[in-house]
């Protein structure tokens, strides 16, 4: 079971996920952020790329989309100028939203998802939830979608609800879309914005899978209640923000470098580079008792779990290599793919562990729908142009959340040190405090001094 933390004191919403006493996952949301991906446009097709049987539409964000063939209803059995020409305007969906210099990526197979089912309008059959076992129960459910026009995919939620509560969601969800489609205006043009932040983040995690969820905003807290129709919610009361109070925020700062230590005193290294993840086991402070092959296979048994762990939280998405210590027995090598596999289960994201390489390299792909968490929370140093150090709006972001925690308290004010980038975000921000800035620092900020208004001003002009 799961433990959701939910942050939103300030003005970025975050959410971790906890199992097992670890963080696995965390969700950030930021003003002008918002996430596309299950939205619905009427797009307008401004390029029709034949040799890669794809198209590019304008939706009306920052970038265009990338629309390919077999995202297209009857695609697979056509070429892209026979399903879409130059300027036709398009339904289209977003399943991946803009990363890097790559557009969002986009479908015309329209999906509608609802608390216990998922509509496919363009699809005709029915799917069952893997986490529901009862064959009665699944029966029924397939007799519900048979019944009904389109394509439906039943979620574990439906393992116990009742069967016309079911039926009137894939109603409402028929409805919905039948009403998105009459909707007139052109394009590029938003039908339907699929869900808030908070409605994500409770489908990506299932209900059922969540034991407890800590919050620290009273309207966040009822907001929840609401949407669960439950009592799992509790009120966070403390000075010390959320994520620090609860150790979330050191384990962020933590999947930000490149070392991560084990348990056992053997270490990972994760090399993030533009084409591909590189991961390297070594066995660091830990020898073992036995025979070198054991102390192999048990070092990278622990790093297997890790490395599922850390793929989760970091969002690593795209070709990933890992570099285990090497291992004679080749049942050896399976038991450690076995491992990791199992742990990749709990991982919402697709993933497809291959095999070991002759150079004992295990070959896998992760697919993502967002930036990692380095890309999302640090910035290129424009010092070296090479490493990463913490962006103007994650520290301004950061700022805020330090400054609140003195809401209350009998501080008028506060020096602050930082740049004219992170100056510039915060200015946008709301504060308890008056806060006065000194640009002495390149990246980062530190708050020097805090007390009444004059003690910061003339701080500030000393």
């Amino acid at each position: 079971m799961r433990t959701l933390y939910v942050n939103a004191v300030g003005t970025e919403k975050r959410v971790a996920v906890v199992e097992n006493n670890r963080v696995v996952e965390v969700f950030m949301e930021r003003p002008g952020e918002e996430n596309p991906v299950g939205n619905i446009y009427i797009g307008r097709v401004t390029k029709v790329l034949p040799g890669m049987d794809a198209a590019f539409v304008d939706v009306g964000l920052d970038k265009q989309g990338y629309l390919h063939k077999s995202a297209i209803p009857g695609g697979e059995e056509k070429q892209i100028h026979e399903l879409v020409h130059q300027g036709q305007a398009v339904v289209i969906q977003v399943v991946k939203e803009a990363i890097d210099t790559k557009g969002p990526k986009l479908t015309a197979k329209i999906e509608i998802s609802g608390v216990y089912t998922v509509y496919l309008p363009h699809e005709n059959m029915s799917a069952v939830s893997r986490n529901i076992q009862e064959q009665e129960r699944k029966l029924a459910l397939r007799e519900l979608g048979n019944g009904m026009s389109g394509g439906f995919i039943f979620r574990s939620a439906c393992e116990n609800a009742d069967l016309s509560i079911i039926e009137k969601e894939m109603k409402q969800l028929q409805a919905l879309y039948k009403a998105i489609c009459a909707t007139n205006g052109s394009p590029p043009m938003l039908l339907h914005q699929a869900k808030s932040f908070l409605d994500r983040i409770l489908h990506e995690i299932p209900l059922h899978t969540i034991s407890h969820i800590v919050t620290d905003h009273i309207e966040m807290q009822q907001l929840i209640q609401t949407k669960t129709k439950s009592d799992i919610t509790t009120l966070y009361r403390g000075k010390e923000s959320l994520f620090s109070a609860y150790h979330i925020e050191s384990e962020i700062e933590k999947a930000l470098k490149k070392i991560v230590w084990l348990d056992n005193g053997a270490y990972i290294l994760i090399e993030q580079t533009e084409t591909m993840t590189v991961i390297d086991v070594n066995t660091g402070k830990f020898i073992g008792k036995g025979r070198q092959e054991d102390t192999n296979l048990q070092t990278n048994i622990y790093a297997a779990k890790e490395i599922a762990r850390q793929l989760r939280l970091r969002d690593i998405g795209g070709m990933i290599a890992v570099d285990f210590i090497n291992m004679k027995e080749k049942h050896h090598q399976e038991q450690v793919k076995q491992v990791l596999r199992d742990e990749l289960l709990k991982d919402g994201a697709i993933t497809k562990v291959f095999s070991f390489t002759a150079l004992g390299i295990l070959e896998m792909t992760r697919r993502r729908k967002r930036k990692s968490l380095r890309d999302y929370l640090l910035a290129t140093c424009d010092c070296c142009k090479e490493g990463f150090v913490m962006s103007a709006q994650t520290a301004a972001y950061k700022l805020e959340r330090e400054l609140l925690q003195y809401r209350g308290s009998d501080y008028e004010a506060a020096l602050v040190e930082a740049n004219t980038h992170i100056q510039e975000v915060f200015q946008t921000l709301q504060s308890v405090l008056d806060v006065h800035f000194t640009t002495r620092m390149t990246h980062g900020f530190a708050i020097r001094h805090l007390g009444t208004k004059e003690e910061v001003l003339r701080l500030k002009n000393q």
